[in-house]
């Protein structure tokens, strides 16, 4: 009786966690519903379940062919993608290595320097933005991927993800390199990084999904229309008047589709990331 319990508390579960994983998805099939429709279709469905019901004409994909030849939109992405992907090679390097300090390293006041970094934590990022242009505009690095990457690169948060991560893997697996006479180098990039692919997958994902998304910054640091991220690009379907609503679903369809390829490549990693992050100090 027990046992069938346990299987009916099961199913209900999964059916609960379905209804709300649908409810969640409402916007995100409503947009890609809305990318096939024009602007009258759109809005006359808007109260009701044709909404989210497609009305395909004759030529399906009419919002996204427009929609690509009013903007560079594959360019834009083409700069977004360049610029991530240095911005994530360097920031799993540094911020790893830096949670790897804080877990096992012992030197004089580092639970002070971590009590700040946490701290910081707290810091809105829009407050610092100010001076981070200032600083990178005495540099003369304004106008340049640098300017965008550069201040990406470290993270409080990622630092502590990568710290909690850490302090989960036995420290018994390095004292027994240090006996076969591996360097700490050597032990960190060997053994502690293959042991810790689920948290540099999951602080992969939360870097692209965070950068790719960004438009404030990229509007102050880049005014080369050549250089325009993915956001900016997009903004700009809301200048061109009269706003064509099809277009900017269908936009915004086109840029979410990497954000999910990258999701479900990395979804168990980013589960068991986030996971390991609970380890105790």
């Amino acid at each position: 009786m027990e046992k069938k319990m346990s299987a009916g508390h099961k199913i209900l579960m999964y059916l609960m966690l379905t209804v709300i994983a649908v409810i969640f998805m409402f916007p995100l099939i409503w947009m890609v519903v809305s990318s096939f429709k024009d602007d009258a279709g759109i809005f006359s469905d808007i109260t009701g379940i044709m909404a989210f019901l497609p009305t395909f004409k004759s030529d399906v994909f009419f919002n996204y062919k427009e929609v690509l030849g009013r903007i560079p939109l594959a360019k834009a992405m083409l700069n977004s993608f360049s610029y991530i992907i240095f911005a994530i090679a360097l920031g799993l390097v540094v911020n790893s290595m830096a949670g790897y300090a804080f877990a096992r390293l012992k030197f004089p006041g580092k639970n002070i320097i971590f009590s700040i970094l946490i701290a910081v934590m707290v810091i809105p990022a829009q407050t610092v933005m100010l001076p981070q242009f200032s600083i990178i505009y005495k540099l003369g690095l304004a106008d340049s991927y640098v300017a965008l990457v550069l201040p990406v690169i470290a993270s409080p948060m990622y630092i502590f993800l990568f710290r909690q991560n850490f302090l989960g893997i036995p420290e018994s697996i390095e004292e027994a390199a240090k006996l076969d006479g591996a360097s700490a180098m050597r032990t960190f990039f060997q053994l502690i990084v293959p042991l810790a692919k689920p948290i540099y997958a999951t602080v992969t994902i939360l870097v692209f999904i965070a950068l790719w998304n960004d438009f404030v910054w990229p509007v102050m640091v880049i005014s080369d229309t050549n250089k325009q991220t993915i956001q900016m690009a997009l903004s700009s379907l809301f200048s061109i008047s009269p706003v064509n609503y099809g277009n900017v679903m269908a936009g915004l369809t086109i840029v979410t589709i990497p954000v999910l390829v990258i999701f479900l490549l990395l979804q168990k990693y980013y589960v068991a990331g986030i996971a390991s992050t609970g380890a105790k100090n």
